[in-house]
């Protein structure tokens, strides 16, 4: 306790930025016949948007990234793959999307290659539920200003940092004010993230922040899941602990993965169940054994219990 009020006594210099706003919608469907999931993040204010979306039958970890245009309801996408080569990974533009966004954030369209010799339908649907909340009615004010954190030396410097972020409706009415934190963020600019971290169906918040003191693991978010009854974001700091955080839409989970930078890794997996998450199992390689370790949990009386673990 001692150390944080030792970063944070300090006159707090407010100015004027606009606050980046980030939100990333999940949509499920079909390139043709093939299945695909695919992620757009969208810019507030801006028409650029970027993500990527990969094949079922390819997995995840085999994501194509993507970036383009979103106006007038019209999608542009172009689509960049790596191929491997002398000097590492090259990118290469592979192909394209064409696609309309219905009022019911439907995706239709057409992916045709980089020759432009060969076109397949698209179909997506969204997987959040906008018409419950959806952020365009909403504008996100966070308060950047410049104050001084401890950096890895154990010195006092120069960074921005937020205490609070208010959220307006589209009337410009205060709906909301988030605070109960100081923290440093990157740089001068302020961001919010929406997506969905529950999997409610409903978009929820993340602030990304910096932590100057660290080499390792600098980065992290805060986490403010929001509740339908209520119609209020609620802070979840049992997610924070955990920190930087990826959520998978499709299974319906989220990872933290950590490595120690010399071959030992763990994946650590979570699901939610009645408004809590639970960790539902572990996936560990390590520097000295060619084989991976599975652990499998399940919950039980509101605890994750171990079930199961094998090696392959």
């Amino acid at each position: 306790m001692k150390k944080i009020i030792v970063l944070f006594i300090f006159s707090q210099i407010t100015f004027a930025q606009k606050t980046i706003v980030k939100t990333f919608l999940h949509f499920s469907g079909k390139i043709d016949k093939y299945p695909i999931e695919m992620t757009i993040e969208f810019h507030q204010g801006k028409d650029s948007v970027s993500g990527s979306y990969y094949y079922l039958k390819n997995g995840k970890d085999r994501a194509i990234s993507t970036e383009g245009i979103f106006k007038n309801k019209e999608i542009t996408l172009t689509e960049t793959t790596y191929i491997p080569g002398k000097n590492g990974n090259v990118p290469k533009k592979t192909g394209s999307f064409s696609l309309h966004l219905n009022s019911n954030y439907e995706v239709s369209g057409v992916w045709q290659n980089e020759k432009k010799d060969k076109q397949l339908e698209v179909k997506l649907t969204c997987l959040e539920n906008l018409s419950e909340f959806n952020p365009k009615s909403y504008s996100y004010k966070l308060n950047p200003y410049k104050g001084k954190a401890e950096n890895t030396n154990g010195e006092l410097a120069d960074n921005f940092l937020i205490s609070k972020l208010d959220i307006y409706n589209s009337k410009k009415e205060k709906a909301q004010t988030l605070s109960g934190f100081n923290t440093v963020i990157y740089g001068k600019d302020g961001e919010v993230e929406l997506e969905d971290i529950n999997f409610d169906g409903l978009l929820d918040i993340k602030i990304p922040i910096y932590f100057p003191d660290r080499i390792k693991y600098d980065g992290s978010f805060l986490y403010f899941v929001y509740d339908k009854t209520k119609k209020q974001f609620i802070r979840n700091m049992k997610l924070e602990a955990l920190e930087y955080l990826l959520f998978d839409q499709k299974n319906k989970e989220f990872v933290k993965y950590e490595a120690d930078g010399s071959g030992n890794e763990s994946d650590y997996y979570y699901k939610w169940f009645n408004s809590n998450f639970y960790l539902i199992r572990k996936v560990q390689s390590f520097e000295d054994n060619d084989k991976t370790l599975y652990t499998e949990y399940q919950i039980k009386n509101n605890k994750s219990v171990k079930v199961k673990e094998y090696q392959k």
